[in-house]
This record gives structure tokens, sequence and C-alpha cells, in this order.
């Protein structure tokens, strides 16, 4: 098969766990040697430059392309007729068999439709990352008020209540419309089956939308780090971007509740980037409970996949503080390859991924205190860990996902 892989970000610029499942997708489908891939991705600054045209090179069948999306419609930004009878020449030239989306958004959710009408026998595959066709509040289906609250479906006069500069009318055109361009698509993948239900209850049928889930480049386990004498497994990882859905906040104020004896056996590593680009008033709650607690937790920066085994290695357990449901979390899947224990909320695609007392543990979501007794657990109990570890699964890898994908291109082709 021919097939186009199309991506809102590139994994060279944007470490996304989308933008690195559909890399990892396009790669592993090219090597078993019977596909031709194109792998495409949106330009990581987006606008438009003065080289003539919207697509670049940037590697053997890797190419970008410079697109920037509107936000409320989830349409394209700065395409004009005539970037768009480029984008048309481009994928008609190229006569793929399957063209797959892996995200819309920076791109336009209307590409679906003109590339399907470019391209009739092809077949238009969507992969949802999030929830962002139901909830203008970045997919995250959270209210924008004080405190956040978790939303339980998408509902225009709720949203209205979100954004009162857009009317429920609005956001019931809204829908109709990403609807609209969702009906070019021939089947829609979700990496979770939280995930997938959520769009069935908006609307996508049943039999339009399947899970399968992303895959890993398989690795072998770490293992566990040697303990010193009285020493408990006591050394917590958090993974991920620092911003107000990830819940830093969440895992630091835990941190801050421990009793004082635990609190003195444990030690706490963040791993990520980007409070500097958050809200001054999250920047100042972060850097005050970072200085609270200096004596147990440690703030890296940023880190690179390929940092990955040496940050699991020196772990225990892997803690996510996420205040959003969450689809298929990346990290879960990197903790499990690696032989580590996951402590998560108890909503959403983490409350799937994650068995609670069985690959890991669940405490209370955006409860600080609930978090702070799981961890308390994992200290005090000195069996808990080996216990979780030998329950811990193998997760698929990106070579048996990419089967899986080639499978249901094939069925969707005849």
């Amino acid at each position: 098969m021919r097939i186009l892989m199309i991506s809102h970000g590139h994994p060279r610029y944007s470490k996304g766990g989308a933008e690195i499942a559909a890399m990892d997708l396009a790669r592993a489908l090219r090597a078993d040697g019977k596909n031709e891939v194109m792998f495409l991705a949106r330009s990581p600054g987006g606008k438009l430059t003065n080289t003539g045209t919207i697509f670049s090179g940037i590697a053997p069948n890797e190419m970008l392309v410079e697109s920037t999306g509107e936000w409320f419609l989830q349409n394209q930004g700065n395409f004009g007729e005539e970037q768009i009878d480029e984008w048309v020449a481009f994928v008609k030239g190229y006569k793929p068999d399957v063209v797959h989306f892996h995200h819309y958004t920076h791109l336009g959710v209307e590409l679906l439709r003109v590339t399907k009408d470019a391209c009739p026998n092809a077949k238009i595959v969507l992969t949802l990352h999030e929830y962002i066709a139901l909830c203008a509040h970045n997919g995250q289906m959270i209210k924008t008020g004080p405190g956040g609250a978790l939303c339980y479906r998408s509902d225009p006069k709720d949203c209205h209540r979100c954004y009162p500069d857009h009317s429920p009318e609005d956001f019931f055109l809204r829908e109709r419309y990403i609807k609209q361009m969702f009906a070019a698509v021939d089947l829609f993948i979700s990496p979770s089956e939280f995930l997938r239900k959520r769009y069935i209850e908006w609307g996508l049928a049943e039999d339009r939308i399947i899970f399968i889930e992303n895959g890993q480049v398989p690795a072998e386990r770490i293992p566990p780090r040697s303990l010193a004498p009285e020493e408990a497994r006591a050394r917590f990882a958090y993974c991920g971007q620092i911003n107000p859905y990830k819940g830093i906040d969440i895992v630091l104020e835990a941190v801050d509740l421990l009793p004082k004896d635990i609190k003195k056996r444990v030690s706490m590593d963040i791993y990520g980037g980007g409070l500097e680009n958050q809200p001054a008033e999250f920047q100042a709650k972060i850097n005050k409970l970072l200085k609270d607690n200096k004596r147990t937790v440690r703030a890296h920066g940023a880190y690179e996949p390929e940092d990955m085994p040496r940050l699991m290695g020196e772990a225990d357990w892997v803690v996510m503080g996420s205040i959003w449901w969450e689809n298929s979390p990346l990290v879960i899947q990197e903790a499990y390859k690696y032989g580590r224990p996951v402590i998560c909320p108890d909503i959403g695609g983490m409350e799937e991924k994650v068995k609670d007392g069985v690959t890991g543990l669940h405490y209370r979501a955006r409860d600080p205190a609930s978090l702070a007794m799981a961890m308390e657990k994992c200290v005090r109990e000195s069996a808990l860990w080996e216990t979780l570890c030998g329950n811990l699964p193998v997760p698929m890898t990106v070579e048996q996902s990419a089967k899986a994908h080639a499978q249901v291109y094939a069925e969707e082709r005849n």
C-alpha cells in the first residue's frame, strides 16, 4: 500500500505523544517492506513563508507543511485558494491508497474533506488523541472556571458558560461543522476504550471507530535499582510536561502532605520542561512548592525520549497528576516497558491503563491527600513493589500496532 501519514507536528520539534506515535507507526509500516509510506508533518512555525511552496523536505520520505489552524472551529487558518490547490496537487500526485491523519489541529479539519475529494478512492483514517472535537477548551473536557471541574459530556449551553463570547448556537454549529468534516473519514482509531466511548456518546457510529493501542518501540526491562540496608522503594518520578493540566502541583502538594517519618525516606524527581511558558500565578505556585520541599524534590528540567531508560532505572515508581481525563498517556506504556508501576488518578484513560492494586495504584483525582496516602502505602508496604512489578503487562510493540493498522487498512480497501 501507498500510505500518507499526516501529523500535526514532527517529533524532531514537538515531543508530544501523538507526534511520536505517528512517526513510530510510519516507520514500522515502512520497515515491513510491504508499504510505501510518506510522513507529512506540520512545520514548527506553521506560518507561510516566501519559498513559493507550503511543502519542504526534511529527510527521505519525510516532509513538512506550513500550516496554521484556527482554534475555535479547528479549521485552516492561513491557506488561501492557492495553498489548497497545492495541497490537492500534492496528495493527488502521491496517489495514496490510505491517508492516515494523526490529528487535524493546526492543520485544519477541512483538510479531511479536501483530501477525500482529491483522492476519492483513498481511505481516510483519523486517529483521535483527545477530545478537541467535543471541547473547545484544548480538548481537555474540563471547565474554564475556578477549580476546572470535569465535564462528562459535550453540551452547547455548558460550553457557552466556559466561553461566554460564543453563544450556545455557536457551539451547536461548531459541532455540526466538525461532524460534516468527519463524514469524510472512513475509519476512526482510538488508542483507548474510554476515548472511544466518549466519541460514540457524542455521535460517531460505533462501527466507524475502533480501538488500537499506540505501539511502543520494544526495550529490555530495567533491573530494579540496588537498595541500601533498610532502604525502601521510595524513589518517585514524574515525567511529562509542566502545565496545569498535567497536575504537577497535585504531585508536589502530595509530597508536602507526607508524614514526617515517610518524607524523610522519600525522593521525588521531576523530569519535564515548560514551566516558564505557564501563567505567572501557576509558576509562582510551583516554585514555592519546589522551594518548600527542596530536601525531597529535585527538578531536572526537560528530557529527551532517549533519556527514559536512565530515568526509569533511577526510579521505583512513576507518578501522574493529570487533572483531565487523558487518553492513552505515553508515560504509562513507557513505565510498563521498563518495568515500573504507576500511581495515577482514577479517571479516564489512566484508570483504564493502570489496574488498581495490580499494575499500579489509583488515587482520587485532583486530591493531593489521596496521592500522599498512596505514596505512603508504597513506602510502608515493602512487598508491594515486587507484587505490582510481577503483574506489569508487556505493552503492544510498534510492530504489532503496525500490523493491526495494516490489517484494518486492507479491510477498509476491500
